[in-house]
């Protein structure tokens, strides 16, 4: 989920709990839930971050246990009158922490949420990263649930129930999503060695649906309920393989254990040439630009540059 939905959604948990209305323990919780996110500084000494170090250890059940201590410290020197002890803000910002978590697990993006333990990033992939109606109902719940009133906490408890609701809901659409789009591979007589759906925006009603044979790779977006469109994307498999030394590249390595449906392409530019490999079924994030990772070669096939699309 984007940044601002984890830090609605911190506050909206604290304030579903807190009897009496506390802003240093919202704060807290807030903060707790936007620090996962501070991976992305990794990027400044890490171009494959986005892929490597991304979702990680921030993000994992043991991960968070320092950051919350880090926000607590944090909020606890920005406001000595705060009313709350070190202890409490921790707790409540490992609360914002666990929310983040919550959250994304349920995109298809993956995270490590039992790292070091576990490296595997698990994801459900029953959201998009923005979500209008998790931005809607969070919203909402934080709104109502910090005004002063006998049903603060009815609401805001109301909220992350509605948002329950909501996506089981969309587990329930994914499964369709499945059914629909293997139907269409049905009709088509494709029997695909690998057929995975992701959704797009704006949500759970919309779905783009991967699959890939030995000779090539389809692709389509369709709605839920409708039917899928008529024609597929074809990607053909590249005939021949990459120039010697481009699949052991350590950025290559790592790209191709993270991507779910991998592809690759060559681009002959006059002088040199591009390996570009893709992640099929990875949506674009909105401001990330795309799953991509390029490596640069000369005209005698020497690798003079690898770079990494995505951003975050």
């Amino acid at each position: 989920m984007d940044v601002v939905t984890h830090a609605l959604a911190g506050g909206l948990v604290a304030s579903a709990v807190l009897r009496r209305w506390s802003w240093p323990l919202v704060v807290a919780a807030a903060g707790g839930a936007v620090a996962p996110d501070l991976d992305v500084v990794a990027r400044l000494w890490d171009p494959m971050a986005a892929i490597t170090v991304h979702r990680t250890a921030t993000h994992s059940l043991i991960g968070g246990l320092p950051l919350a201590v880090a926000v607590a410290a944090s909020v606890k020197l920005g406001g000595p009158r705060a009313g709350a002890g070190l202890r409490e803000l921790a707790s409540f910002a490992y609360v914002g922490v666990l929310s983040h978590i919550a959250l994304d697990l349920f995109t298809p993006f993956g995270t490590a949420v039992l790292w070091p333990l576990d490296s595997r990033r698990f994801g459900l992939g029953w959201l998009y990263v923005i979500d209008p109606v998790v931005v809607a109902v969070v919203l909402a719940g934080l709104l109502l649930g910090s005004r002063p009133g006998r049903f603060r906490l009815r609401w805001a408890r109301a909220a992350l129930v509605a948002l329950g609701i909501y996506a089981v809901a969309a587990g329930a659409i994914r499964h369709r999503a499945e059914a629909q789009f293997t139907r269409l591979l049905a009709e088509r007589g494709m029997t695909p060695a690998r057929a995975v759906v992701v959704p797009v925006l704006p949500g759970p009603v919309r779905w783009m649906g991967v699959a890939d044979t030995d000779a090539a790779t389809y692709r389509t977006r369709f709605w839920i309920g409708t039917p899928v469109g008529a024609s597929l994307t074809v990607l053909v498999k590249p005939a021949s393989d990459p120039p010697p030394g481009v699949e052991s590249l350590p950025e290559v390595r790592a790209f191709r254990a993270f991507a779910r449906v991998p592809w690759r392409a060559r681009i002959v530019d006059g002088v040199g040439q591009v390996v570009e490999y893709r992640d099929l079924a990875f949506e674009d994030h909105p401001w990330g630009g795309p799953m991509a990772l390029r490596v640069s070669l000369d005209a005698a096939g020497t690798v003079t540059g690898v770079a990494l699309g995505h951003r975050l």
